[in-house]
């Protein structure tokens, strides 16, 4: 098989959930520059400090809850990129996911859809105003910036509002064109002012529109598409008209994958083979479409959110044995030798891996050691700590909800038993025993994520990511413990009392 070329593999950070502190970023930095990456896409959203008008959207304002970041901290990681090596690429969202400043009722009324701050209405004067001081601004921390990304994808809403209903009603290409339209000019901005930056954005808003129309934008001169799929091989597709189009009109073209963030919105582990399972269809799509597509970039994408308003998933360290095989599988595509290890835990499957981690987790010994560090050893394992207390917490959490569903709570303690006061203390104890035993549990696993999450992210993000995953789990086992409690102090029930 002919060996793929790739100029850039950039590793995205998605900063909108648990943002890096700059000490862990720098760890992280310098651990991953080694397994072949080339660029860091960063993904600020409201962790950037905007000023001025837009002050409110950014962390001055602290937007986002975790005090992340300063300027002196974005000029520094910036630079810390590029003395590693690196290129740092900032991506701005211009028209989709832009809940974090249309939320604000200081640009409410840039909302396409009334109530629904994702999509910025393009036929408002004001919302290309926004996005290019946004622009500007980010622009103006990296002025030698070689790239720069616009975002620009999932734009749920178009043509909604009446003066976009309008402007697609007299125009040829309807809604598309409000769209096309409003990157055109963006377009058009930034390289008035940055006629050498190379521009990309990501393409699925292009997917379905004819070669004519595309053509008619000449977005072939002026962007590069990133073409992204981030689903594993069984169900990996790109429809090949797409293909024919987009080789008939760039030049050159990156592709995106995905590392972490892609597994389920609310998913706490990234198990790696399905994501080098996504990284292998990558490579033979490639390869099948090398006669007509110049890839020459890859983005690794790890999301940390699906959009702002969603609740934390796979966070950073968790996903870092999976960002290290995907690397492994490009780099060894393209014939490169940059010493990482294969090391994986077979295929995944849910039951194997639960009962292997909970063996690796629950009975720690030199040699279990040894079996969980064959997935990334330690010294390349930045947030180590954190990711085995996720993995623990995953084998409490099917625990506790084994027991909550168990057949011994339905048989011997269900609601109809409990409402007649029904019971018998043999079959509770059961219940009181492995209920305290769940919460014991739980507590310490709490206790250890946070001060594992206080070590790489911020307080918001850290309370956040315990009370949606830790203390729901608690309150259950707490409320399942105490009626236990109760009907332990009970005599065997003589006969069902009815409720009163």
């Amino acid at each position: 098989m002919m060996r793929i070329t790739l100029s850039q593999r950039i590793v995205h950070l998605d900063l909108k959930g648990a943002p890096l502190k700059v000490s862990y970023l720098e760890k992280l930095l310098t651990t991953i520059k080694p397994w072949g990456v080339t660029g860091i896409l960063i993904e600020w959203e409201d962790t950037f400090p905007y000023t001025g008008d837009l002050v409110e959207i950014g962390s001055l304002s602290n937007a986002g809850g975790d005090n992340m970041y300063s300027l002196k901290e974005v000029q520094h990681i910036i630079q810390f990129i590029k003395d590693q090596g690196m290129e740092p690429i900032q991506l701005i969202q211009t028209i989709g996911h832009m809940e974090f400043v249309l939320k604000h009722p200081t640009f409410a009324e840039l909302q396409e859809l009334p109530r629904s701050p994702a999509v910025l209405c393009p036929t408002k004067p004001r919302s290309q105003e926004l996005v290019r001081q946004m622009i500007d601004q980010a622009l103006e921390v990296q002025p030698d910036a070689k790239f720069f990304h616009i975002g620009a994808d999932e734009v749920w809403h178009l043509g909604i509002c009446a003066q976009c209903q309008e402007r697609a009603l007299n125009h040829k290409h309807k809604a598309t064109s409000l769209y096309l339209d409003h990157i055109r000019d963006l377009v058009s901005y930034i390289k008035g002012k940055r006629p050498d930056i190379t521009l990309l954005m990501w393409d699925d808003m292009f997917r379905g529109l004819d070669l004519e129309i595309l053509q008619e934008y000449k977005l072939g001169e002026s962007v590069i598409p990133v073409l992204w799929n981030y689903n594993p091989e069984a169900s990996f597709s790109i429809h090949p008209k797409i293909m024919a189009i987009y080789g008939q009109l760039f030049p050159k073209m990156w592709f995106g994958t995905a590392f972490k963030g892609a597994n389920g919105s609310c998913q706490v582990l990234s198990p790696t083979s399905r994501y080098v399972s996504n990284h292998q269809a990558w490579v033979a799509t490639i390869h099948a479409n090398s006669d007509r597509i110049n890839f020459c970039g890859a983005i690794l994408t790890g999301w940390s959110r699906y959009d702002h308003y969603a609740t934390l998933c796979e966070l950073m360290p968790v996903s870092l044995p999976s960002l290290a095989q995907c690397l492994r599988v490009l780099t060894k595509a393209e014939g490169l030798n940059i010493g990482i290890e294969h090391r994986t835990l077979g295929p995944y499957h849910p039951q194997s891996f639960r009962r292997l981690m909970y063996i690796q987790l629950t009975n720690r010994t030199p040699e279990t050691d040894h079996a969980l560090n064959e997935i990334l050893p330690p010294a390349e394992w930045p947030g180590e700590q954190l990711g085995r207390c996720v993995h623990t917490y995953f084998i409490a959490r099917e625990r506790c909800l084994a027991l909550l569903s168990s057949d011994l709570v339905n048989t011997w303690m269900n609601p109809w038993q409990l409402s007649r006061q029904y019971t018998v203390p043999g079959h509770v104890e059961g219940i009181v025993v492995a209920a305290e035993h769940s919460w014991t549990e739980l507590q310490v696993i709490r206790a250890d994520m946070t001060t594992y999450l206080s070590e790489i992210t911020g307080e918001r993000s850290t309370e956040e990511w315990v009370k949606s995953y830790i203390d729901p789990l608690i309150t259950k086992i707490t409320k399942l413990g105490e009626r236990a409690r109760a009907r332990l102090l009970c005599d065997p029930s003589v006969r069902p009392i009815a409720p009163e």
